[in-house]
């Protein structure tokens, strides 16, 4: 039967590169890999069969190469590997007029899966003594995924090495799985402490300082650090002064792009004006009343639109100003603030002061 069944693979893979392969050549090529795959499963060369028909079958896809296929990788003790070679088989959809090699192959697929399947052994992996978290577990030097761990998982018959990395660790498991054995394996870990050594330690200072030569313990006064009221003054006032410069930048920017825009607008609004005098010519030269149909609407709008991008360039000239302003007050502000504590006492007191048509600083000097 098994001789018979080469037979009918070998008969099918002629006609079968005759319809699927696009060259002489390949339909060459991929005829003698399988015959020369079926000659070596003959001859219990498995590994050796699983190349030459996954090389016929990288040319020309038939069902037949990969019947073969799984049936050598089973032979090898690849159950999984096989497993799945079998499945792609069965799940595959055959065309109505496909060749009966085709059909044949499948059948055999699905009567030869349930055997393989009895023949797989599962593994459950568990962790004890730390939380999973953080923890990878690598089945021979394969991380496993977290979602595998504490579930029956399928595996090759043979033996398995099992550990744990990561924030725990423990001593490597050695497994032997037999053929449809179920097994458990237990992985004793314990926190390696990486998560805490990227933790700072507290108060560094305590471990470093010595105690006096006559053995007492040192005043609580000589191992403590400088008051904390003076490292929050300095870090508020270095976040203070960040605030002010970016502020200062801030003004400056958008003083110089209303000044830019206003600029703009107010010269428009000198070049609409000019037309809608021209037009306004024209007009009282057809009609002393200004009664003159189109030119009177072009020199309205064009009127209407010159007023308005003078009041755009004023409102961005003013703008502008109250922008750079501010944002040299701020700049001021913060030059100021920059000095040492004592400096800062001393030094003026400025208050930005921005109101209607007014911009200045109020304080003391």
């Amino acid at each position: 039967m098994r001789r018979l069944s080469f037979l009918v693979s070998g008969a099918f893979l002629f006609t079968a590169t005759l319809a699927h392969a696009q060259t002489d050549l390949e339909r060459a090529t991929a005829r003698d890999a399988a015959n020369s795959g079926r000659a070596a499963f003959e001859a219990g060369q498995y590994e050796k069969a699983i190349d030459s028909f996954s090389r016929a079958e990288s040319l020309v896809h038939a069902p037949p190469h990969l019947l073969f296929m799984a049936r050598s990788q089973a032979k090898l003790g690849h159950l999984i590997a096989a497993h799945e070679t079998y499945l792609k088989i069965t799940r595959e959809t055959l065309r109505p007029n496909a060749p009966k090699a085709f059909s044949d192959a499948q059948n055999a697929a699905e009567q030869e899966l349930p055997s393989v399947d009895a023949r797989l052994p599962y593994v459950v992996v568990t962790l004890q003594g730390a939380s999973p978290e953080g923890v990878s577990v690598q089945m021979d030097s394969t991380a496993l995924s977290a979602a595998m761990i504490g579930i029956p998982l399928p595996a090759d018959p043979g033996q398995h090495v099992f550990k744990a990395t990561g924030s725990a660790t423990g001593d490597p498991v050695t497994v032997t799985l037999a053929e449809g054995a179920k097994q458990s394996v237990v992985l004793r870990v314990h926190s390696t402490g990486v998560r805490a050594a990227a933790i700072p330690a507290a108060a560094p200072a305590a471990t470093s300082v010595a105690a006096p030569a006559t053995g007492t313990a040192a005043p609580p006064s000589s191992t403590s650090s400088p008051p904390p009221s003076d490292s929050l003054s300095a870090d508020t006032a270095a976040v203070h002064g960040s605030g002010l410069r970016i502020a200062s930048y801030v003004s400056f920017g958008l003083g110089a792009v209303s000044l830019g825009g206003g600029t703009y607008f107010f010269l428009k609004s000198r070049t609409t004006g000019d037309e809608a005098d021209k037009l306004y010519d024209q007009c009282r030269a057809v009609s002393a009343q200004g009664e003159c149909g189109e030119l009177r609407q072009q020199f309205e709008k064009k009127d209407s639109d010159a007023n308005s991008q003078r009041t755009l360039g004023v409102v961005g000239l003013v703008v502008g100003g109250v922008g750079v302003a501010a944002g040299l007050t701020f700049l001021l502000i913060d030059l100021s603030s920059g000095s040492s504590k004592s400096a800062q006492n001393s030094a003026p007191r400025l208050i930005p002061v921005v109101g209607f048509e007014t911009v200045g600083l109020a304080g003391t000097f």
